[in-house]
This record gives structure tokens, C-alpha cells and sequence, in this order.
């Protein structure tokens, strides 16, 4: 089956998460015998040259299956007999409720409504990550039963990663690393591992956090002058905390990845929380790094469950310094890795994505109810709210 994967991130040598997962759920699809074409941002090439396609603009007539982001359906997904398949993946309206409220963000919000009941009406499925965000998308489908929510979470890559190890800027050599894999959103609890930080004085620990702008832009809003304000604030410097300047190619993080003790995601407690599932932890998994987690979201159940790492209370800087003690020990390192090898073949791209690639053939259309209406109400959703401005 021809399929079209869409995605408004940027792909290529450098890439964000939803990018990211474009490209590896493309082609798994590939490796999986589909045709497959992807479609991504202004900028983009192919990640790894010779595998998938990578055009600017979508080639309708030639697909005969659409896989998009919930949050970015264009309205020509939406007609025809072609396979709509809608990525339901990033839980973008909690992410939206925890921005601050400015005119961008409410457009956003308003735009992102609008979406949900097209998707309702005329997805054929659901690819959702984590048992939290498959309930969330089974109750807006509930008048569609015959729509499936398939489990798809995020990966890793099929191989292993390479042994080398890089050195990260302003890091001495002997000391160990806590690596901040991702960006600073309001959602996430940087200030807390700060706060921890603090709290271990002199020990020969790094916390690096990177803070260069998303492949295709030119501004971060957390960019180094923001990470010296908030280590300033407990006391921290060079080389307590180290900003990593340069977005870190795809096929080279794991030179980052391997100089790590330690891959953090901390967040505070929400919605956004509950529904998350924290992609940037599982290259944590693919390099064989400990992962140290907030309580709450599929992630962090998974690394209680699996042995994958430690698992602390929201906002506990005391308990968090704590477990960084333990954690940082060479037994307790050699045993979190031990289980990650044990367990990390599941998550590879290729056993993820396989209740897509299993349901895509002999998927039915799902009856297409109330087009339509749907898009009557979306209109008015982007009406209204825009009207409360």
C-alpha cells in the first residue's frame, strides 16, 4: 500500500522528536514493504540517504494511505477513499494549557479543537502512545467504534548504537554526567534537578541541558542565558551545569549518550504529565544509560517496571539529590544497565510500529460519519474561541 507520511517538522541530518518519529515510523513502514513517501517542512532531506523519500509537497493522487499528526491535518487529508491514519502521539492541547496564555498560544488552542472532531468523523485510526493516551482518543472516538486506537509509542533504532564516546564542551573529563536529553518546557521540572544539584556540593557531577534552537529556527526561549540565570538562582556554575550549544546530529548522539551516567526527564505533575509519553528517555534505553524520572506518564511506569532506572516524587529537590547518590554508584549503574540490555529489543522501531504495519492492509475504512458536521464544527469552535480574544 502506497502510504504518505506527513509531518510540519523539519528532517534531516538534524531533527526534533515529532520529526523524528516521522521518519522512523516511515520507514519501518518501508522496511515493512509499503511505498512510502514523506512529507516534511521546508528544509528537510533525507535523514539517511537512499532509504525514504523526502518531498515538500504532498503527492495526493499517488497515496493511497495518509499517515498525519492529529495536530496538523490538512484539510485534504481529509477527502477521498484514501486510508486516514492520524498520529494522535503528542497530548499538544495539556502541553498548550500549561503555556502561557499569549495570542499565539490561544490561536493554537483554538486551531487544535477545530482539528478534533475532524479527526473524529474521519480517521480510519488512531496511533496513540501509552494506555493514558489511548483512553484519552477512545473517548473522542466513542461514536466511531469502528476506529481503531492502535498502540504505537516511540522507539529505537533497530541497531545498536555505536561504542564511541564524545566529550561534551566545558565537562571535565573525570566527572560524570546528568544528561538533560531535551528541551525546557514549562510542563518539564528542570529547577528541581537544579535544586538537587545544589544539594550534592562538591561531588564531581555535571548537569548538561541543551539549550540550541529546534532544527529550523533561529531562537530558543531556554537558551544559555537562560540556563546561567537558573543555575545562578542555586548557587551552580561551569561546570556544575553546562549549557550543550549545538543541536547534536541524529547519527551522532549517541557520542553524547554514551559520556551520560544519567538521562533525566523530570515534570511536574498534570495533565500533560499523565498523557506524556517522554521520547527523548527511551534513546536513554537504545544507549544503555540509566534514566532518572518523574512519577506519572507511560515512561515512568515502564522504567519502575522494567528496571530501566529510578522513578522520584514531583518537585522532591531533597529526595531527588538522594537518589542522584545512589543512582551515580558503580554497582547501581551496572545494574540498571544490565536490565535495560535485557529488555530494550521490544522498543526497537520495528516491534513498535508493528500493530500499524499488521493493521494496515487489512484495515476497513471506518464509516464516515458526519463529515460535514464536523467541519461545521470546527468552524464554529475557531469562531467562538476567537471571538472570546
Amino acid at each position: 500500500m502506497r502510504v504518505l507520511v506527513l509531518t510540519d517538522d523539519r528532517v534531516g541530518p538534524v531533527m526534533a522528536g515529532s520529526g523524528l518519529r516521522a521518519f522512523e515510523l516511515a520507514r519501518a513502514l518501508r522496511a515493512a514493504g509499503h511505498p512510502v513517501r514523506l512529507v516534511a517542512a521546508p528544509g528537510s532531506e533525507a535523514p539517511v540517504p537512499g532509504e525514504v523519500e523526502v518531498d515538500s509537497r504532498p503527492r495526493w493522487g499517488w497515496a493511497q494511505a495518509v499517515l498525519v499528526p492529529a495536530w496538523s491535518l490538512p484539510p485534504r487529508a481529509l477527502l477521498g477513499r484514501r486510508l486516514l491514519l492520524v498520529d494522535g502521539a503528542t497530548p499538544l492541547l495539556a502541553e498548550l494549557d500549561v503555556l502561557p496564555s499569549t495570542a499565539e498560544v490561544a490561536r493554537r488552542r483554538r486551531t487544535a479543537r477545530a482539528r478534533l472532531p475532524l479527526v473524529a468523523a474521519r480517521a480510519d485510526a488512531v496511533l496513540a502512545a501509552g494506555e493514558a493516551q489511548a483512553g484519552w482518543w477512545r473517548a473522542r472516538l466513542q461514536r466511531r467504534g469502528e476506529a481503531p486506537v492502535l498502540q504505537v509509542p516511540f522507539g529505537i533504532p533497530d541497531e545498536d548504537p555505536p561504542a564511541e564516546m564524545g566529550q561534551v564542551p566545558g565537562v571535565p573529563r573525570d566527572w560524570a554526567v546528568v544528561l538533560w536529553w531535551g528541551g525546557v518546557w514549562p510542563w518539564l521540572d528542570l529547577d528541581t534537578l537544579l535544586a538537587a544539584r545544589a544539594r550534592l556540593a562538591d561531588l564531581p557531577v555535571s548537569v548538561v541541558v541543551p539549550v540550541a534552537p529546534r532544527p529550523g529556527r533561529s531562537a530558543v526561549a531556554f537558551g544559555p542565558a537562560e540556563l546561567s540565570a537558573a543555575a545562578a538562582r542555586h548557587g551552580l556554575r561551569p561546570p556544575q551545569v553546562v549549557g550543550l550549544e549545538a543541536w547534536v546530529p541524529y547519527a551522532e548522539r549517541h557520542r553524547v549518550l554514551h559520556r551520560a551516567s544519567l538521562v533525566a526527564v523530570l515534570h511536574r505533575p498534570g495533565e500533560e504529565s499523565d498523557l506524556s509519553f517522554r521520547t527523548r528517555a527511551l534513546d536513554g534505553v537504545w544507549a544503555g544509560v540509566p534514566l532518572l524520572l518523574t512519577e506519572g506518564g507511560e515512561v515512568a511506569r515502564l522504567a519502575r517496571t522494567n528496571g530501566w532506572g529510578a522513578v522520584v516524587p514531583p518537585g522532591d529537590p531533597r529526595a531527588v539529590a538522594a537518589t542522584l547518590e545512589v543512582v551515580l554508584m558503580e554497582r547501581q549503574q551496572l545494574r540498571f544497565r544490565d536490565r535495560i540490555r535485557d529488555s530494550r529489543s521490544a522498543w526497537r522501531w520495528s516491534e513498535v510500529a508493528k500493530p500499524l504495519v499488521e493493521a494496515l492492509p487489512a484495515l476497513p475504512r471506518a464509516p464516515r460519519r458526519g463529515l460535514v458536521g464536523a467541519s461545521m464544527a470546527a468552524a464554529v469552535e475557531l469562531l467562538r474561541r476567537g471571538a472570546r480574544r
